[in-house]
C-alpha cells in the first residue's frame, strides 16, 4: 500500500508518469539531480518557507515508500502519523536538496518516517 501511495504521490510532485520517474531515478545517479530539477517545470517554485517545508517533507515520504526493500518501507499508519507531525525549519534551501538527500535515512529521521 505505502508504495502505490509513493508512486502517485511521486507522481503528483513531478508531473509524469510513475515508470518514467523510477527508471530515470534508477539509470541516473541521483547525488547530483536536485528536487527542483524534478518537480513539474510546469509550475513555479514555491518561496515561502512553510510550503517548500511541506513539499519536501512529502517528498522524503514518497521516496521512503518507494524503497526497493518492500520491508523498509514505512507502513500507511507510519505514513499518516508523520503527516500529523509537528516539523521544525529546515535549514537548506530548496535548489540545494538532493534526491539521494530525500532517500537518505538522515531526511527520514528527521520527518519521522518510521519502518515496521
Amino acid at each position: 500500500m505505502a508504495y502505490s501511495f509513493g508512486v502517485v504521490t511521486l507522481e503528483t510532485l513531478v508531473g509524469r508518469k510513475p515508470g518514467d520517474i523510477l527508471s530515470s531515478l534508477q539509470s541516473t545517479s541521483t547525488q547530483s539531480i536536485k528536487l527542483c530539477q524534478v518537480l513539474d517545470q510546469r509550475l513555479r517554485l514555491p518561496n515561502n518557507e512553510i510550503v517548500i517545508r511541506d513539499i519536501i517533507h512529502v517528498a522524503v515520504v514518497a521516496f521512503a515508500s518507494l524503497n526497493l526493500n518492500p520491508r523498509s518501507r514505512p507502513t500507511m499508519k507510519c505514513v499518516s502519523q508523520c503527516f500529523a507531525t509537528e516539523l521544525t525549519p529546515l535549514s537548506l534551501p530548496l535548489s540545494e536538496i538532493s534526491v539521494q538527500q530525500l532517500m537518505s535515512e538522515e531526511l527520514e529521521a528527521l520527518f519521522y518516517i518510521g519502518t515496521p
